[in-house]
Order: structure tokens, then C-alpha cells, then sequence
């Protein structure tokens, strides 16, 4: 299948199909880079709770990118 097929296909699914492979890509392009992973753990691991975003706010970021 060639990237324009996929394009075709992607297009024809619902929202919530698009999300789950957007997901799925960004889980691809992010599997092997061991920073990225350290990063993300140092997060999880995070207790301070003056570090955490609350959902209005990680929603407000999410929407300026």
C-alpha cells in the first residue's frame, strides 16, 4: 500500500479511528528513542503536585500547538 492509499484510507475513518491511529503513530516514532522514554518516566514519577497541570490547562496547551 503506498502512502497515498493510506492518506485515501485514513480520510474515510471516523474521528475517534483517526485519533487511535494518530496514537498509534506517535507511539511508532517515539518507541526507541530512550530519552524520550526517560523523560516521560521522570514525569509518571513525579509527586510534587505544584508540577501537575490541571485538565483546563493541559487542554488550553494542547489547543495553542
Amino acid at each position: 500500500m503506498s502512502v497515498e492509499e493510506l492518506k485515501r484510507a485514513l480520510t474515510t475513518l471516523s474521528a475517534g479511528e483517526q485519533d487511535e491511529v494518530s496514537a498509534y503513530l506517535f507511539h511508532l516514532r517515539h518507541r526507541a528513542d530512550a530519552a524520550y522514554r526517560a523523560s516521560i518516566e521522570r514525569r509518571i514519577s513525579d509527586k510534587d503536585s505544584s508540577h501537575w497541570l490541571k485538565p483546563e490547562e493541559f487542554e488550553k496547551r494542547l489547543d495553542e500547538k
